[in-house]
């Protein structure tokens, strides 16, 4: 386990085989059609942000990329190679952290842990728990913890299997405004020290600008990609700043241009977004 030992890689040439494809992908679930024809490559070590209205089918793209769902057209591959089902090089964070129960929180950490000798077992623990700043609470319950602090802990222990790729499916939702923005200053700094190819789910534009080195914004009726952002950005970010503020008006313009499409095809003329 080296993962606080890996450094952020030099720029990549262009040419560098993705980490992840999306190729021509389309999946439906009966007569609904989630995302028809998606292709976009993710870069190795960067963190992609996927934005767009309900039922665009952002989950759905992650799901693929997970694993757990097979496209019916296209292909989703990591490092060229067809993606066939779920896989420790992928470790997927949902808005709900599903510690279990009966564990503290040092053994919710461990528990994906391949086997190893106890000392080096409890090293690898206390260094996870050290990167997500819970050293301090490694003996408390799960019950005991605050949302924040749980979403800390599932990071810990998606880290401990040293996954290639994370994918999060809004993990931050259902935090409070002030937790969230901790966790988004959390999330920046150790994913600039261990740079984690990193796919996250939002709704939030602000969580997308502030997170992301690119902002795929999804369209819906079928789902696609509308058109992918570049922020050109250094972190920690200002998110007062001109440039930020651009960028998230331009994510804006395409999301309202996208519902007030929807509306008119539902006869709601005087829809506002």
């Amino acid at each position: 386990m080296n993962v606080a030992l890996q450094t952020p890689p030099v720029a990549l040439p262009k040419a560098e085989l993705p980490k992840l494809s999306i190729a021509g992908v389309s999946k439906s679930f009966g007569d609904l059609a989630a995302v028809t024809d998606v292709s976009l490559d993710i870069r190795r070590g960067e963190f992609l942000a996927l934005v767009g209205p309900s039922g665009c089918g952002k989950t759905t793209i992650l799901q693929m990329l997970a694993g757990f769902e097979k496209p019916e057209r296209g292909q989703i591959l990591i490092d060229g190679r067809p993606v066939t089902g779920p896989g420790p090089d992928r470790l997927v964070l949902f808005q709900e952290p599903a510690l279990l129960p009966w564990l503290n929180v040092a053994d919710n950490v461990g528990f994906g842990l391949p086997a190893k000798p106890r000392e080096l077992r409890e090293e690898t623990i206390h260094l996870l728990l050290r990167m997500v700043h819970l050293e301090k609470f490694a003996h408390l319950m799960p019950h005991q913890l605050s949302g924040g602090m749980k979403q800390r802990a599932a990071l810990a222990r998606a880290l401990a299997v040293d996954p290639q790729v994370l994918l999060m499916d809004e993990p931050f939702a259902a935090l409070d405004p002030q937790t969230r923005e901790i966790l988004h200053h959390e999330l920046q700094s150790l994913w600039l020290g261990i740079h984690k190819t990193v796919v996250f789910v939002t709704h939030s534009v602000e969580e997308a600008v502030r997170l992301a080195d690119r902002i795929a914004v999804m369209a819906t009726q079928p789902g696609r990609i509308r058109r992918v952002i570049d922020v050109d950005l250094p972190h920690p970010r200002d998110f007062n700043s001109p440039e930020v503020a651009e960028i998230r008006a331009a994510i804006r313009d395409e999301l309202r241009e996208e519902l007030q499409k929807i509306a008119r095809k539902e006869g709601n003329d005087e829809y506002v977004f």
